[in-house]
C-alpha cells in the first residue's frame, strides 16, 4: 500500500428496518364501519333514553362524560380503528349485542344503554395510542351512564338522607345548636330544614362517583383501583352533604342568613363539591405517592414473584422501565407457529380486510339503525316510573260498589266519585277510582284523595309516581296499625306503607298505601321503596306460592302547615279501617257473595 493510497475506513453495517405494515385507510377500513355500526345502531333509543336521564337531576353529568371520554380517545389514540382481537372486547361485543337484541325484543332503551356502554367499551379495548397500549380505562365513566335498575337509585336517595339527617344532627349536637329532627327533617327553633334530595347532595354523589372515574381514566391509573377511588369519592360526598345542611343551620341560628334557598344556596352546594373534589384529587395523589413501581425490572428477576405481583399491580404504564425494554429487546423473537391466541387472532381478522366486507359493514350499519329507529318509534311515551309494560294485567279484580265504598265509614266522608276505565287516566293505573276524602280530626279540616287502582302485576312503589311530580321524598316507612275492629282470631293485618314529600312551597304530602290480592289478602309491603326491594320481598315469600296480581289503595292528603303525631294516627286508624273494609269485599266477591257484599260487610263494620 502507498502514502497515496486512501485510508480504508472499518466497515459499518447497519440494520435495515423492516418495512412498517401497510394500513388500511382509516375510512376504507373494515374495522371503521363495524364499530361505527355498532355504536350508531342504538342512536334511536339512546335519544329516547337521555330524554329520560336529563328529566333526573342526579343523572345530568351523562354529557360531560361522554364529552370527556370523546376528547380523551381523540388525543390519546393513532385514530385508526383495531379489528376485536383481544378476548375482553370479543366478550363485550357478545355482551353488547344480547343487549341490543334485548332492548328491541321489550322496546327498553335502558337496554340499549348497556349495549352502547359494552360496544363503546369493546372499542377503546383495541384502540392505543403512542403511550397507550390499550384505552380500556377510558371507559370508566361510560359505565355511569347506565342508571342503577329496579329502583336502586330510590333507595340508595333514602338511605342518604337517613345518613345525612344522622350526622348532621351529632354535629349540631357539637355545635350547641338546638334542634330536632322528625323522620328526615331538622326542625330549628324557628324553621325546619328538608334533607331531601337538593339538600342531601345526591347530585354530588353521583357527580362525585363520575369524578372519581375521570380522574382514573386521565391519570390512567390501574383498573383494580377504581371501586376504592369509587368509594372514597361516596365518603367525601357524604361528608359534603352534612357540611352543607349544617352550614345553612349555623348560618340560620348565628348570623340570621337563609343559605337554603337561591342563589346562596346553590353557591354553597357548589363549594361544598368543590371541597370534596379537591380531597378526591388529593387521595389521587397519595396513590401516586405511595403505590409505584420498584427500581429494578422484574425481568432481570423472573424467581421472585413478590417483585412480578406488585408491579403487575401498581404499573399504570408511565413508568419508564429502560432496563427492561433493553433486555426484552435482546430476546430471541419467537416462532410465528408459537403466537398467542391474540395474535393468531388479529392475523385472521386481518384478512377480512376487503372493499366489499367494508361496504358490507356500511349497510349493516344502516340496517341496525333503521331497526333502532322502529323499535324507538314504539317506546311508550310513558317513564318506566309512570307504568311500564308488564306492569300491569287484564282484567279487574274488583268492581267497587260506589255507595258501599262512600258510606259507612269510621269519622270520615268520601265523595265526588270518579271512575276511569281502560287507561282513561294512565298516572292512575288502566282501572281506577278516586274519591275526594275529607275528616274533621281535632278541630283540623283535613282534605285528600282516595284512589282504588287495578290491576298491577305486583307491587307498586307509588312513592316514585309523586317524586315525579316535583314532590321530594322526605321518608318513607312501613307503620304498623292497630287492629281495627275487623281483626279476626286476634290476626293484625298486616303494617301499611307511609311517606311523607316535601316541595319547595314548604307544604306536606303525606300518602299511605296498600295493596289488595285477589283472594282478598293485604300485602305486606317491601321495608324499602324501590322495584328492587319489591323484588326481594316477594323472593322472600317462598317459590312454591303463587305471585297474584295487586289492586293499590292510596290515600294523598297535601297539608299546608306539619300534622301532628295524632293526626297522622288517626289518619292511620281509617285508612286501614277502609282497606279492610275493601279486603273484605273482595273475599264475599271471591266466594260468589258479590250481591251480599254490603249486607256481610256492613254487620261487620263499626259506623
Amino acid at each position: 500500500m502507498t502514502e497515496d493510497s486512501p485510508t480504508i475506513a472499518p466497515m459499518r453495517t447497519k440494520a435495515t428496518p423492516s418495512p412498517s405494515p401497510v394500513r388500511t385507510p382509516v375510512l376504507q377500513s373494515v374495522w371503521t364501519w363495524f364499530w361505527v355500526a355498532l355504536l350508531a345502531a342504538g342512536l334511536p333509543m339512546l335519544a329516547v333514553y337521555f330524554s329520560r336521564m336529563w328529566r333526573l337531576d342526579h343523572y345530568q353529568y351523562f354529557p360531560f362524560a361522554i364529552g370527556a371520554v370523546a376528547w380523551l380517545a381523540w388525543t390519546r389514540s393513532d385514530r385508526y380503528f383495531y379489528a376485536p382481537a383481544r378476548l375482553t372486547s370479543l366478550v363485550l361485543v357478545f355482551i353488547g349485542v344480547v343487549a341490543m337484541l334485548g332492548s328491541w325484543s321489550v322496546r327498553s332503551p335502558w337496554m340499549m344503554s348497556i349495549a352502547f356502554v359494552c360496544f363503546s367499551a369493546a372499542c377503546l379495548a383495541v384502540m392505543r395510542g403512542p403511550k397507550d397500549k390499550s384505552l380500556l380505562v377510558l371507559a370508566l365513566p361510560l359505565f355511569l351512564l347506565i342508571r342503577l335498575p329496579l329502583g336502586f337509585d330510590q333507595l340508595l336517595v333514602i338511605e342518604l338522607q337517613r345518613l345525612t339527617t344522622m350526622m348532621s344532627s351529632l354535629l349540631l349536637d357539637v355545635l350547641s345548636i338546638p334542634h330536632a329532627v322528625t323522620h328526615n327533617v331538622i326542625e330549628l327553633p324557628n324553621r325546619e330544614l328538608f334533607v331531601a334530595e337538593a339538600c342531601s347532595g345526591i347530585q354530588s354523589v353521583f357527580t362525585m362517583a363520575f369524578l372519581s372515574t375521570l380522574i382514573v381514566a386521565i391519570n390512567r391509573r390501574k383498573l383494580w383501583l377504581a371501586p376504592f377511588y369509587m368509594v372514597i369519592a361516596l365518603i367525601l360526598a357524604a361528608g359534603g352533604n352534612v357540611l352543607r345542611v349544617s352550614m345553612v343551620a349555623v348560618a340560620d341560628q348565628w348570623m340570621s342568613l337563609d343559605l337554603a334557598s337561591g342563589w346562596a344556596h346553590d353557591i354553597l352546594g357548589y363549594t361544598t363539591l368543590a371541597i370534596s373534589a379537591f380531597f378526591l384529587w388529593s387521595f389521587d395523589g397519595l396513590v401516586m405517592t405511595t403505590m409505584h413501581v420498584t427500581g429494578t425490572t422484574s425481568d432481570e428477576h423472573p424467581d421472585n414473584p413478590v417483585l412480578h405481583l406488585w408491579n403487575w399491580f401498581v404499573d399504570d404504564g408511565q413508568n419508564v422501565d429502560a432496563v427492561g425494554e433493553y433486555y426484552r429487546s435482546n430476546q430471541p423473537i419467537k416462532n410465528p407457529k408459537e403466537l398467542g391466541l391474540q395474535l393468531q387472532l388479529a392475523r385472521w381478522m386481518g384478512k377480512l380486510q376487503a372493499k366489499p366486507i367494508a361496504i358490507a359493514m356500511a349497510v349493516l350499519g344502516v340496517v341496525l339503525v333503521a331497526v333502532s329507529s322502529s323499535s324507538a318509534m314504539r317506546v311508550s311515551t310513558v317513564g318506566v316510573e309512570e307504568g311500564a309494560q308488564g306492569m300491569f294485567v287484564e282484567g279487574l279484580i274488583f268492581e267497587p260498589p260506589i255507595e258501599f265504598i262512600s258510606s259507612g265509614n269510621n269519622g270520615f266522608e268520601l265523595s265526588q266519585h270518579q271512575q276511569a276505565r281502560n287507561g282513561d287516566n294512565p298516572i292512575l293505573g288502566p282501572n281506577a277510582d278516586a274519591w275526594q276524602f275529607a275528616s274533621d280530626i281535632n278541630g283540623v279540616q283535613i282534605r285528600g284523595q282516595f284512589v282504588l287502582s287495578q290491576t298491577y302485576s305486583e307491587w307498586h312503589e307509588l312513592c316514585l309516581c309523586y317524586q315525579i311530580q316535583n314532590w321530594k321524598l322526605l321518608n318513607r316507612v312501613v307503620q304498623e296499625t292497630n287492629s281495627f275492629s275487623l281483626a279476626k282470631k286476634n290476626n293484625e293485618p298486616p303494617p301499611l306503607a307511609y311517606a311523607l314529600f316535601g316541595n319547595d312551597s314548604d307544604q306536606r304530602g303525606h300518602l299511605w298505601y296498600s295493596a289488595i290480592k285477589p283472594s282478598g289478602a293485604i300485602t305486606h309491603p317491601p321495608e324499602l321503596p324501590g322495584r328492587l326491594s319489591g323484588r326481594l320481598s316477594l323472593a322472600t315469600e317462598g317459590l312454591d306460592e303463587v305471585i297474584e296480581p295487586m289492586m293499590m289503595l292510596q290515600l294523598w292528603v297535601v297539608a299546608p302547615e306539619k300534622l301532628d303525631a295524632s293526626t297522622i294516627n288517626r289518619i292511620d286508624e281509617m285508612f286501614d279501617g277502609l282497606r279492610q273494609k275493601i279486603a273484605m269485599a273482595v273475599r264475599a266477591a271471591n266466594r260468589g257473595n258479590a250481591e251480599t257484599v254490603t249486607e256481610t260487610v256492613a254487620t261487620e263494620v263499626s259506623p
